[in-house]
């Protein structure tokens, strides 16, 4: 990819702006980059099309009248004079390459910003192909919990519990589910997480019952996962349960809080 340094050269170049050393080392650079040589050829063919579009101007009334004056000096003697010069048309000269100038510049920054919308576009596919990539596992994750519940309901002979799905509000988690299966004649249940990152010692993970009938959630007890980030345990709630109507898990000093701590909420399901 060539740098704005390099194209900021190049323009410099097809329009003869260059000093000696800089034409010298950007001759170097142009022989082995093919890349620079197709810029150059795009450059040139738009300095050249476009100066070539100013029209020639008229000679100005200046210009003819000393014509005459010199034409009727050749036939009439007179005292010599000093003719006063002219200024030259610069417009006339400068005008195209100015255009030329333009077009160039014109041509470097779409160049700019082709590379620079290449570049998102890039960034973007890569991000879907990740987010692609995560709603995969997460698929995976959640199969892998609805076999873990099957195998929970005949083993426990569970067959009619309320079961809650959880869902990771964790951005760097977002991979962690869980599921609590409750019996609410029993008022015990079985809770299940996978994904989960590991806690320091001083902090432990607490599961909440909420119930319409209380307040505030009810504290299930506290627990730590595995290396993997899994676990699996029995809890009961620390008040009878009416209606378990979601579950969720936050994150907690060690030995858990009477009350969840709501910024730190880890999980959630219903």
């Amino acid at each position: 990819m060539i740098d704005e340094h390099m194209e900021e050269l190049a323009s410099l170049h097809v329009l003869g702006l260059l000093t000696p050393p800089e034409e010298k080392a950007f001759a170097a650079a142009l022989a082995r980059d093919p890349e620079l040589q197709a810029l150059v050829t795009s450059l040139l063919t738009a300095r050249d099309a476009l100066a070539g579009t100013v029209p020639a101007a008229a000679p100005s009334p200046q210009v003819k009248d000393r014509i005459l004056a010199e034409l009727d000096a050749r036939t009439k003697p007179s005292a010599p004079r000093r003719e006063r010069p002219t200024a030259p048309n610069f417009l006339n000269f400068w005008l195209p390459w100015a255009i030329a100038t333009a077009a160039v510049l014109l041509c470097v920054h779409q160049t700019v910003e082709k590379q620079t919308l290449e570049a998102t576009v890039a960034k973007q596919n890569a991000r879907i192909a990740e987010l692609d990539q995560l709603a995969d596992e997460l698929r995976g994750a959640t199969n892998q919990m609805a076999q873990t519940v099957a195998s929970l309901q005949a083993e426990t002979k569970l067959a009619d519990v309320r079961i809650a799905l959880m869902n990771s509000l964790l951005s760097d988690a977002p991979k962690a589910v869980a599921v609590s299966l409750w019996d609410n004649q029993k008022q015990s249940g079985v809770f299940v997480v996978q994904n989960l990152k590991p806690l320091p010692a001083d902090r432990d993970y607490q599961l909440w019952v909420i119930d319409p009938k209380y307040k505030v959630p009810v504290s299930a007890g506290v627990f730590q996962v595995d290396e993997s980030g899994n676990v699996r345990l029995h809890f009961k709630a620390d008040k009878a349960i009416v209606t378990a109507d979601k579950f969720a898990v936050t994150l907690e000093p060690k030995g858990g809080l009477p009350t969840p701590t709501l910024k730190n909420l880890v999980l959630l399901g219903g």
